[in-house]
């Protein structure tokens, strides 16, 4: 029995959707200066420039969008 009451009440965990935003991190101006920097140094059409960054821009957009929602 308890073991029937157990997967009951995690399977109704298990299917729950979540409305929440994502938070966004805050970096200081320090790190954000130290990461232009380290950024300098990388190709425009690379990986982490060229693909990487504009993925996280969309998403840092997404999260200020759903945020602001609220």
């Amino acid at each position: 029995m308890a073991l029937a009451l157990l997967t009951t009440l995690t399977a109704g965990c298990a299917t729950a959707v979540s409305s929440a935003c994502p938070r966004e991190v805050e970096y200081s101006s320090q790190q954000q200066q130290r990461a232009a920097e380290e950024l300098s140094t990388l190709p425009r059409d690379g990986m982490v420039r060229g693909t990487m960054m504009p993925d996280y821009g969309r998403l840092r957009d997404q999260a200020r969008a759903c945020r602001d929602q609220k």
